[in-house]
């Protein structure tokens, strides 16, 4: 079952980011992940599309060329792990990350 944008930000609004930030933390520093999220090709157009940014614009804040990010969408290609990760706080709170980063 795919969530709806409003269903997503509904979810999100719910969550506390930063202790599961911090969780996040403490398990990779115990090297013990709890859970595990793959990223698909959807999830990297729906953080573009959330952060409401371009593809050359989210591309330059990933530090990756637009090529690449757009072969991420087409599911051409993987994100690293460290992108991955970006991408999963651009799904959760957008503002944030751009704030932190822009």
């Amino acid at each position: 079952m795919e969530l709806s944008n409003k269903q997503i930000e509904a979810r999100d609004a719910k969550r506390d980011i930063g202790a599961e930030l911090l969780q996040a933390v403490d398990e990779m520093l115990a090297n013990t992940p709890v859970r595990t999220h793959i990223i698909t090709q959807t999830d990297v157009a729906l953080a573009r599309q959330k952060a409401q940014l371009s593809q050359k614009e989210f591309a330059q804040i990933l530090g990756i060329s637009a090529r690449t990010l757009e072969s991420w969408e087409q599911g051409i290609r993987k994100p690293s792990k460290a992108a991955q990760s970006l991408i999963k706080l651009f799904i959760k709170n957008p503002d944030f990350v751009k704030d932190a980063l822009i």
